[in-house]
């Protein structure tokens, strides 16, 4: 029968064993108990606004993952997150600010810093704006419905018809879902080329001619193309429609109402707003925009959109899979998300170039808004880990 060998130890190479165990079990013991990242966390700061404050602890809210976030975004440079927001059950619970440079159109003013009383470029979360306006117009009895034809408000162009008989077939419906079919092309290009769309067309004589004068390249309805001319389109129906002004318009109908002062849209020219994209308005007042669509149009007891047009906004009208940022559908100006990297979502949000955010979560009575400067840099925390590894798992009831 084969014996094993025994290994005797000398005192001395004992005590090394020992001490190098020791080490080691102390090691693990460490790792196991090493604590979570921790954050000092106060309530935002009452200011009268209109937003009730109350702790994180009161709306049920896990700090820890928020906690990782911050220590995340404090240990990651040039993350150019410039704000983070979260509205829970209706209260503002979570609001902070954060070094970075500040930019106006898309260009560095040479100040940076920011705090809740900096108004921000949405860029093209905008868009969302600009459609809760017309189901504004809508039930104020201005438009009679989305279905309603664009050129019933544009009989100044109706020689357009003669030249593209179908684009009588356009409506409003289309170009809130992005389904005009009319070409347009403002990404392949700088916006300083000339050849650009969009340069073209802040170079117009007559902004919303040049849109509707653009040629098909899909039948209306058929194919759901991102363009920005739909949006601006919209816009001046609205300006038709009331004798109002966008700016004036939203002002009266949707801002007074929501508290919101500090507002500024840009102009193409003359009195067209350009309301595809570079609205300005602070953090807390994109997340009383937010809040409004989670509450049923209702903000504060007055009703300021019907219910079925926020259904109409968030139903999918297009739908698809793989499209930018993991987007599954679009409503009415609005994205749709159902799974993000394999985790379930039910969610909508008003999206902007450089990472402007505002995300309504229904199934956890949550308004997410962000804030960024990543116009020409990539992305060191993209929306969808945010959401997913920091901001759910904080809310989820």
């Amino acid at each position: 029968m084969k014996r094993r060998k025994r290994i005797l130890l000398s005192g001395s190479t004992w005590q090394f064993f020992c001490i190098v165990m020791l080490i080691f079990s102390i090691s693990c013991s460490k790792k196991a108990i090493d604590p979570e990242p921790t954050f000092p966390f106060t309530a935002p700061e009452q200011t009268g606004d209109g937003w009730e404050i109350v702790s994180l602890d009161a709306v049920g809210i896990n700090d820890i993952p928020l906690a990782k976030l911050m220590f995340r975004l404090d240990t990651t440079t040039e993350h150019h997150v410039h704000s983070l927001l979260i509205i829970k059950n209706g209260k503002l619970v979570f609001e902070e600010y954060f070094p970075g440079d500040k930019f106006n159109l898309a260009q560095f003013t040479g100040e940076t810093g920011f705090d809740r009383n900096d108004t921000h470029n949405l860029c093209s979360a905008t868009k969302s704006f600009t459609s809760a306006l017309i189901g504004i117009a809508i039930e104020k009895g201005y438009i009679e419905s989305e279905e309603q034809k664009v050129f019933d408000f544009f009989p100044e162009h109706t020689d357009l018809l003669s030249e593209s008989p179908e684009k009588q077939n356009l409506t409003l419906k289309h170009l809130l879902t992005m389904t005009s079919g009319l070409e347009w092309d403002d990404e392949s290009t700088s916006y300083f080329d000339p050849l650009n769309d969009m340069n073209r067309l802040f170079h117009s004589s007559d902004p919303i001619r040049f849109i509707l004068s653009k040629n098909f390249v899909h039948p209306p309805g058929e194919v759901f193309e991102y363009k920005n001319c739909n949006t601006n389109v919209l816009g001046e129906i609205i300006r038709k429609a009331s004798l109002r002004r966008l700016d004036t318009f939203s002002e009266e109908y949707l801002f007074s109402t929501l508290g919101i002062t500090d507002f500024e849209w840009q102009m193409i020219s003359g009195n067209v707003v350009f309301c595809s994209g570079d609205l300005r308005l602070r953090p807390r007042d994109m997340a009383k925009f937010g809040y409004l669509f989670l509450n049923g149009g209702v903000w504060q007891g007055e009703r300021i959109l019907s219910q079925d047009w926020i259904l109409k906004s968030i139903h999918g009208h297009n739908e698809f899979t793989d499209y930018w940022f993991d987007s599954d559908g679009y409503g009415y100006q609005w994205w749709l998300w159902r799974d993000i990297n394999g985790v379930a979502l039910n969610a909508y949000a008003a999206s902007g170039w450089g990472g402007q955010w505002i995300i309504v979560l229904p199934d956890c009575a949550t308004v997410f808004v962000m804030t960024a400067g990543n116009y020409y840099t990539e992305e060191q925390l993209t929306i969808q880990t945010i959401l997913t590894e920091y901001i759910l798992p904080a809310v989820a009831e």
